[in-house]
């Protein structure tokens, strides 16, 4: 089962994401912070990152970077926000990395996600919503 590593500051979204990809089939961690989520991306090593780019303590990019010192494999992110600054899309696709604006449409968020798996090289999984 892959795992997924939620960072997001607005409990109402991030359980509601939660909710979401886990009757999708996939393992969640949530994380409310940056400090939190780099935590967690160390000892849970995500498959996939959901990232909040506002966060406490930190941002959605710093977080990036770090899980991307930590996690052993390729971890591909996708980038959430509400904020309307701009340069925030440049910035996560020159990381290589989706990008959607709050309020996003959940059905295109999990087939970036099921994409985001698929698009891994060398990478065999399970897509729970393929069958």
């Amino acid at each position: 089962m892959e795992k997924i590593l939620i960072v997001e500051d607005d409990q109402a979204i991030a359980k509601a994401l939660a909710l979401r990809l886990k009757s999708a089939g996939y393992e969640v961690t949530v994380a409310p912070d940056a400090i939190t989520g780099v935590a967690a991306a160390r000892e849970i090593q995500p498959d996939l990152a959901l990232l909040d780019i506002s966060l406490p303590a930190g941002n959605g990019f710093t977080v990036a970077e770090k899980i991307s010192e930590l996690v052993v494999t390729a971890t591909p992110v996708i980038f959430l926000t509400a904020s309307r600054q701009p340069g925030l899309r440049q910035e996560a696709q020159s990381l290589g990395a989706a990008f959607f604006e709050k309020p996003y449409d959940a059905d295109e968020l999990l087939a970036a996600i099921r994409y985001a798996f698929r698009a891994q090289p060398g990478r065999t999984c399970r897509d729970p919503l393929s069958a």
